[in-house]
């Protein structure tokens, strides 16, 4: 008998959940797995051990990548998610949520994602998030290692001053490497930001619920 763990019916239930809805079909969790193929059981523990090496890869949005990249595929079997196939397909869909406009729903809901890792990140170590800008657990600033990886939206960081002033002192190859050709100007993505309505909005009170939740241990 095939034995799987919470977290893993959770993944298969959340990979059902991205083939249904991206299709506009319903979707019912699945409940029972006592005959869950052997096949699918491994995929799901290596699926499983993926995402515990690289903690940063968004779940959800990993399941429903290959839908949104791939439109004339009507379906991706659960070993597909066990491919650098559907790496690919994540990291090319990730960078067009980044480059989608603020206002629209992919992005609200990264920037949303974005405040709230933002904050626990801050908590975890100890900071302010006046500090978070300016913040290095390494050589490079954890923002810019937080935009390359996908934690966070390049939006949520507009409401910090220093970052622009921050970025002037990163040597451009760093820039290029952690933030791409393109993105090493953010002033292109300020002035989006600036004519947003919602997602300004959004970035502004999220800063100041995080703030009231932010403190410093003694």
């Amino acid at each position: 008998m095939n034995s799987l763990t919470q977290l893993e019916k959770n993944l298969y239930n959340t990979y059902l959940h991205a083939s249904r809805t991206t299709r506009g079909k319903p979707f019912n969790s699945r409940k029972d797995f006592s005959n869950i193929s052997e096949e699918d059981c491994f995929t799901l523990k290596k699926i499983t051990n993926f995402f515990n090496r690289f903690p940063h890869i968004k779940v959800e949005y990993y399941f429903r990548a290959p839908y949104i990249i791939y439109e004339d595929q009507e379906h991706f079997k659960l070993d597909f998610f066990a491919k650098m196939s559907a790496v690919k397909a994540y990291t090319i869909y990730m960078k067009q949520i980044q480059e989608k406009d603020p206002d629209s729903p992919e992005q609200i809901q990264f920037i949303t994602d974005s405040l709230k890792f933002i904050g626990m990140f801050c908590i975890k170590n100890n900071i302010l998030l006046e500090q978070y800008p300016t913040f290095q657990t390494g050589i490079t600033y954890n923002w810019m290692k937080h935009i390359k990886e996908n934690y966070i939206s390049v939006y949520s960081i507009m409401e910090f001053p220093n970052v622009f002033e921050v970025l002037k002192e990163v040597p451009k190859d760093e820039k290029e490497l952690f933030l791409g050709k393109e993105d090493a100007n953010l002033y292109l993505y300020k002035i989006r930001y600036l004519k947003s309505t919602t997602a300004k909005y959004l970035v502004q009170e999220g800063i100041k619920r995080i703030n009231k939740h932010v403190t410093l241990k003694k």
